[in-house]
């Protein structure tokens, strides 16, 4: 795996600080930064000197989602780097943090529900899944709906439209809006009073309350990337991604 300093690492007060850094793609995510995600969060597991970890990006996109043109690199399935990275996500037994702001696409909506404490400034979330031919993933068709009810989560999948960080804080997404130049520090101090405290009570408390879900939502995970896989390989989401990357 190549470091393409794209996802930048650094650990600070007990925190694995994990930033995405490609603000010229809106901080759009490709299979190596997948991977530079998911090896730092596997590490963190084992590293007892981590105690929480937080995820961001810029003050302009927290990550507009998959890079559309490397969906054809390889197929979305239980072997991908994004497959993994969300895996790892499900079954992460610490603290997960996030700041987000500006921009909030795809997984880089869904990948909010494997959080414990999300912070986001001003932001235009969206999951527009079914718009690119292809059903959601990260387990959101399972949680969106246990959060927010059958007719809010389906207004947001079916529909793929933006939604404010007032309506994420309302179907259970975010965990409060702070103004964007407080956002990063806010969420810094949350993480670090984390980290202070007694490391087997939280991850016990975080297990506990993640235990009547799991296997189902293991389960779950798996159909949801079986259907996206043969979806983005149809005929129809290979002619919507090409009519997108050739505007």
């Amino acid at each position: 795996m190549t470091n393409t300093n794209e996802i930048v690492l650094h650990h600070l007060n007990d925190v694995l600080h994990v930033r995405i850094n490609r603000p010229e793609k809106k901080n759009a995510l490709t299979g190596n930064m997948y991977d530079e995600m998911r090896c730092a969060l596997e590490s963190a597991i084992e590293d007892n000197a981590i105690r929480a970890v937080l995820i961001y990006g810029s003050e302009f996109s927290f990550t507009a989602g998959n890079d559309l043109s490397d969906f054809d690199k390889g197929h979305i399935d239980g072997e991908s780097p994004a497959a993994k990275l969300l895996n790892t996500l499900h079954l992460f037994d610490k603290p997960i943090v996030a700041a987000v702001s500006g921009l909030a696409v795809g997984i880089g909506a869904t990948i909010l529900l494997h959080c414990d404490l999300v912070y986001a400034s001003p932001t235009r979330f969206r999951m527009p899944f079914i718009n690119l031919g292809v059903c959601p993933e990260a387990g959101a068709t399972l949680l969106l709906p246990m959060f927010a009810g059958h007719r809010k989560a389906a207004e947001i999948l079916m529909l793929g439209e933006f939604f404010d960080t007032s309506t994420a804080i309302d179907i259970g997404l975010v965990t409060a809006e702070v103004e964007k130049n407080e956002l990063l520090d806010m969420s810094i101090k949350k993480a670090e009073h984390l980290a202070k405290k007694p490391l087997n009570a939280l991850k016990a408390t975080k297990n506990l309350m993640k235990k009547s879900q799991r296997s189902l939502l293991t389960e779950h995970m798996k159909e949801e990337l079986c259907h996206f896989s043969e979806l983005l390989n149809s005929p129809e989401s290979k002619l919507i991604r090409t009519t997108l990357l050739t505007k």
